[in-house]
């Protein structure tokens, strides 16, 4: 019922939340400093208790166009705070105690592609970072290809336009949390209020912990693929 109320006010307001029908690319952190695969993650956004059952999450070369690399997502689901967590078998740190599902996430520094493809081979959502040319393979304008160190990630509602240059922003990596905003529109502390009546609790701005939706508090620790 929430959720519905919370479509029809968006609605009103001139705006829409993602209804995460399917899982979209949140963050993808690739390119670390010093060894990559302590840090480098990938992050999913989704329905939270959505079974990826079927779901592939594929590399693509820049140069030829091809997959190089294909991780299967059996047994792993979006968490209760909407984001997925994807770090390598050597996570350490903070990152490692967030981690909830364990695969190579370590990607080729770009020009390259990241996709999730269903479980009949169709793409559902794809991030192309840095000029690939005639080998492009994202949506709409390709993202900024970030210096070391740096991440892409979406806004904190996960918004998703269909282009990659415009839903992208160049960040430090936040694995779990979400990119703080800068500003906050107009309609979004519209739907704060909304949030508020319906009994729903919103962040906008920097984020003091995990948040609830896209990113806010949970208990981490585990890893479902361990």
């Amino acid at each position: 019922m929430k959720l519905r109320l919370i479509s029809l006010f968006t609605g009103l307001l001139g705006f829409s939340v993602p209804g995460f029908a399917v899982p979209l690319i949140h963050e993808v952190f690739y390119d670390a400093e010093g060894p990559d695969a302590p840090h480098v993650f990938t992050e999913l956004s989704g329905l939270p208790g959505t079974r990826l059952d079927g779901y592939r999450l594929v590399g693509i070369d820049g140069a030829t166009g091809l997959a190089y690399r294909q991780i299967d997502l059996d047994g792993a689901s979006i968490p209760e705070d909407g984001l997925l967590v994807i770090a390598t078998a050597r996570a350490s740190g903070e990152l490692l105690s967030v981690r909830d599902f364990v695969a190579d996430v370590d990607w080729q520094n770009g020009p390259e592609a990241v996709q999730i493809w269903d479980s009949l081979g169709a793409v559902v959502d794809a991030l192309q970072y840095g000029d690939a040319g005639s080998r492009h393979l994202g949506e709409g304008l390709f993202a900024p290809d970030p210096p070391v160190g740096f991440s892409l990630t979406r806004d904190l509602l996960s918004s998703d336009t269909g282009d990659n240059r415009s839903d992208f922003q160049v960040s430090t990596p936040t694995p779990g949390t979400g990119r703080a905003l800068s500003s906050v529109p107009e309609p979004a502390t519209s739907l704060v209020l909304v949030l508020g009546l319906l009994g729903v609790k919103a962040t906008f701005g920097p984020p003091s912990g995990r948040r609830a939706g896209p990113g806010a508090p949970r208990a981490r620790g585990r890893c479902r693929s361990c």
